[in-house]
């Protein structure tokens, strides 16, 4: 009953805005009008640790309304379904970036956009901040959840990273080679509509406040991100209210045309967190319609010591449909594990 009445809202608001987005186009006295755009997303896969197999299934959803030539509604949504909740091996990060408990619908983005003008672009409402921050071309080849978003941020604080979002604004700014955003968000994410779960709470107080920013440089093949954020909070209650700072930096070479290497680094300060540390290398390799990746990673998490690697393949056929099969390999503890996954891919 519950996930009916959220499905009733959540097209009732989309038609709704749809409508009155209509209604301030047909004012529109301009030859070349702004039109809605729409997109969907699916990305399944099928996990296995050689010993039983899960599959996980995510289902994305996004639409922008224009209201004026610069002025838009963002909407993104996500579904999730999967076969077993728990995680298929005991590692201290997920091998998969998709991984999550089933999720009927959750919201992911509802907000204004503008563009004030080419180097300047504002957003406020829901947001996820790995919609915005780790999302360079070659940390998006690879499946390992440390890819979407470093386990510095998200080991540590229940912030709005995949799959749940939270209310902020969020600032762009981009200038020849160079670029810049940053971010304020509530400081605990959410995915659901009622009470304390509510996706749109914001209470500074309880939750905290968490502001990220990120500079890039892209220039004669090689990409530099420089990033830092700032949780203000009490960790709900279990150490006193204070500043707590991650940074991270990471950049991209390509050494040839087909043939590019990665390395990062971030450290979170403070006491009473999980991770302070994550090193990543990666390369990537491009052929035809196929692109090889090799990433690498040590981090320590509860005081345990943690390699992962991965090995994956992603065949784009066409604009549409993706497939990707990938093996981890991870050292957790001392103990070895393998698991193998085979991601698809629709997006239209």
């Amino acid at each position: 009953m519950k996930t009916t009445k959220i499905f009733k809202i959540a097209i009732l608001t989309f038609v709704a805005l749809i409508g009155s987005n209509n209604c301030t186009m047909a004012q529109e006295t301009d030859v070349q009008k702004p039109r809605p755009t729409f997109g969907l997303e699916y990305t399944g896969e099928v996990q296995t640790d050689f010993k039983k197999l899960k599959s996980v299934n995510l289902l994305e959803l996004g639409a922008q309304l224009p209201l004026t030539s610069k002025l838009s509604v963002e909407l993104g949504s996500i579904s999730v379904l999967t076969t077993d909740e728990a995680i298929l091996t005991n590692c201290l990060q997920n091998f998969s970036s998709i991984d999550a408990p089933s999720i009927p619908f959750a919201l992911t983005t509802a907000g204004l956009a503008w563009q004030i003008n080419e180097r300047h672009h504002l957003f406020a409402g829901i947001h996820r901040i790995d919609d915005n921050y780790f999302c360079s071309d070659m940390l998006g080849l690879f499946t390992h959840s440390s890819c979407g978003a470093f386990p510095t941020i998200t080991a540590n604080y229940d912030i709005a990273a995949y799959p749940v979002s939270a209310l902020g604004i969020h600032y762009g700014y981009t200038k020849d080679a160079f670029s810049l955003e940053t971010s304020l968000y509530n400081g605990v994410g959410y995915k659901d509509f009622s009470k304390r779960d509510n996706v749109f709470r914001i209470c500074p107080e309880s939750d905290g406040v968490f502001l990220m920013a990120q500079g890039e440089y892209d220039k004669n093949a090689t990409r530099a991100y420089v990033g830092g954020s700032v949780l203000y909070s009490d960790l709900h209650a279990t150490a006193p209210k204070r500043m707590r700072p991650v940074v991270w930096a990471y950049a991209e070479h390509d050494l040839t045309e087909r043939f590019s290497v990665l390395a990062g680094y971030s450290h979170a300060f403070g006491n009473n967190i999980t991770c302070h540390d994550f090193y990543l290398v990666c390369g990537r390799y491009a052929y035809k319609k196929a692109e090889f990746g090799v990433f690498s990673s040590y981090t320590r998490i509860d005081e345990k010591d943690e390699w992962a690697t991965e090995l994956t393949c992603n065949i784009q056929f066409n604009k549409i449909f993706s497939l990707q099969p990938a093996l981890h390999f991870a050292n957790t503890d001392g103990k070895n594990k393998c698991v193998g996954l085979v991601r698809v891919g629709v997006k239209i």
